[in-house]
């Protein structure tokens, strides 16, 4: 079983610096300098190059430097040349910027230990830390004493592991997308002072216009109320007035893998893997039943329950299908797989408005005739139970109405739970995730009361994922999905009775653009294990495996029109290799089961998974 999670402290254990932009104001060096390289050795240079970079590892920087400036030079001279003409600039003069300088001393005079975290070698850190108060930084680490440079989580967690303490109980404050992602994915605390390009909000991300007038107590502040893991759609705790999108980097920091059919879904050591085998489930999605129906013979006896997810409900007894197209298909898709011996629990969603349902629960006549009209479907479909995923509570109702609302969520499960075992049916929930016992903002979507729930429900299944929504990011990085386990056990104390959900899917997410280009550009758009392939040979793009997250990413432009625009696109998602990372994790923590979301998403390597371990 995962261990336990430590309480945090009431005060951050290390506050973790960046420093181009964040400390000193030198992007404005490095943009220069990059000019002159590119210039004096025959290449061009942009402005969208130049922000592209910002926050980057170097010797990625000089790849990329290399690649869009044609120039006949390695990363590593490229990288000597621009150190040259930085550590010349900054020797002149350094533009500390505001209330930077000011806070580091507060923080020293408050004996709190601070790291120095910069993708700059060291010859140009040491010539910034010069210039400070001797012993204004516990250590530093720079972009040449590291494997793998931001967005890596790489830089944070050497920093945290030098200081001996753990990343999550850490402050990093940092002044771009690239550096807040690698202080986010490992586990900080972020506080964005955006520079040169915008920091995109984000759970666990406290932004700011500047460091100016900030001191060591609101640090603490913001600390003793910090979410301590990002929820799945949540927003962020704090946010002080930032604007823009900021600009995606075109070069990843971490290795590149193929995902050939000839490598392994996932590492096949003998460590990694456990012994025990636990029951798979799988959420089926209207939207993708005509591949679900072809196959659903197939794949449903490695299932135990099927939850057909077409269903939402729009009063105490009103039930329609998103689509009424799709209502044809259900009564086939539930014969097929109960005949190829999955049990088939349909899913219900709440698909009325903000606080509807909610007020619908408290009316006891209400909510008893809903809980009949639920039992009547259940009954006249000849279901084997029911999943209720009833997500506006989390999503749309205000926080502030939950502690009226939990108590009727209680009782209408408490009754419905009843209502179907009185004719051999069960009930599983859908729910998010929990952080802690209590009900306050740090500890996660409490209003479903997740202690008292797996005493009523048959089964819970906590969905992990959605990690990153509203900006480019992982979908479930694995630390956070095994922080969502741990946190689950720990407040329910029954995790015989909790189920992981596990994507097959990822987002495909838009960045910055060069060219004259439409207003209507596409959004962020889907892709799952099964389409992922297609649309990475469609567009050219090569995957990047991050171990961190256990995830895959890709980066890519696209044309706009007759390709005058050039619109960057970046893709997050997971796949066989990291679904099975999460079921070893349920695995270990000897939890009820998965849950795969969805059917229709999955191709065979996610089955070849599967399959070894189905119970």
């Amino acid at each position: 079983m995962i261990g336990r999670r430590r309480r945090a402290p009431a005060r951050p254990a290390a506050v973790l610096w960046d420093m181009d932009g964040t400390l000193v104001d030198t992007e404005p060096y490095w943009i220069a300098t990059e000019y002159e390289v590119t210039s004096h050795h025959g290449g061009t240079w942009s402005e969208e190059h130049a922000r592209a970079l910002v926050g980057a590892d170097l010797l990625d920087a000089g790849a990329y430097i290399a690649r869009h400036a044609g120039l006949d030079l390695t990363p590593a001279e490229i990288v000597e040349e621009l150190l040259d003409g930085v550590v010349e600039r900054i020797r002149a003069e350094i533009p500390w910027r505001p209330g930077a300088r000011e806070l580091l001393a507060e923080l020293r005079r408050e004996g709190v230990r601070c790291a120095l975290v910069t993708m700059s070698w060291r010859r140009f850190a040491e010539a910034v830390i010069e210039a400070l108060p001797e012993n204004s930084f516990d250590l530093t680490i720079t972009g040449d004493e590291v494997t793998h440079g931001k967005p890596h989580p790489e830089p944070y967690l050497a920093a945290a592991q030098a200081l001996g303490v753990d990343p999550r109980h850490c402050v990093a404050i940092e002044d771009s997308p690239t550096g807040a992602a690698s202080a986010t994915a490992a586990g900080c605390l972020v506080i964005g002072v955006p520079n040169v390009v915008d920091v995109p909000a984000a759970p666990g991300r406290i932004l700011l216009p500047s460091l100016d007038g900030v001191g060591w107590d609101q640090i603490v502040t913001w600390f003793g109320v910090r979410e301590p893991a990002p929820a799945t759609r949540r927003r962020p705790l704090v946010t002080v007035a930032v604007t823009g999108t900021a600009a995606i980097a075109a070069v990843i920091g971490i290795g590149i893998g193929a995902r050939g059919d000839g490598d392994p879904p996932v590492s096949d050591t003998s460590t990694d893997r456990v012994a025990v085998d636990l029951p798979v489930d799988a959420w089926a999605p209207s939207w993708a039943w005509d591949r679900t129906l072809d196959e659903i013979d197939v794949v449903a006896p490695r299932l135990r329950e099927v939850s057909p997810f077409w269903l939402r409900a729009l009063g105490v007894d009103a039930f329609e299908p998103f689509d009424p197209e799709t209502a044809l298909s259900a009564s086939g898709l539930i014969e097929r797989a109960r005949s190829a011996g999955a049990r088939v629990i349909p899913s219900i969603v709440d698909g009325l408005g903000s606080g509807e349902m909610a007020s619908l629960l408290a009316d006891p006549s209400r909510r008893s005739r809903h809980v009949d009209a639920i039992a009547d479907l259940a009954r006249d479909g000849g279901w084997d139970g029911v999943d209720v995923d009833y997500e506006q509570f989390a999503f749309a109702d205000d926080p502030s109405t939950w502690a009226t609302t939990r108590p009727v969520w209680i009782a209408f499960v408490t009754e419905l739970a009843a209502a179907l075992e009185a004719e051999g049916r069960t009930l599983t929930v859908s729910v998010p995730p929990v952080y802690g016992p209590g009900t306050d903002t740090a500890d996660g979507y409490w209003v479903y009361d997740h202690a008292r729930l797996v005493e009523i429900a048959d089964r819970v299944r906590i969905m992990a994922y959605d990690y990153s929504t509203a900006a480019p990011g992982p979908i479930a990085p694995l630390d956070w999905v095994g922080r969502v386990i741990d946190s689950a056990i720990e407040v329910t104390g029954r995790p015989d009775r909790l189920v992981l959900g596990i994507p097959l899917y990822g987002y495909n997410w838009p960045g910055g653009t060069r060219g004259t280009c439409p207003e209507d550009l596409e959004g962020r758009t889907g892709v799952t294990a099964r389409s992922i392939d297609a649309l990475l040979d469609r567009r050219d793009a090569t995957p990047v495996w991050n171990d961190t997250t256990g995830e895959w990413a890709a980066v890519y432009d696209l044309e706009v029109g007759s390709g005058d625009c050039l619109q960057a696109r970046r893709v997050h998602w997971v796949d066989a290799k990291g679904a099975q990372l999460r079921i070893d994790l349920a695995r270990r923590a000897g939890l009820d089961g998965v849950a795969l979301w969805a059917l229709g998403y999955d191709d065979d390597r996610v089955w070849d998974v599967v399959a070894p371990v189905a119970r």
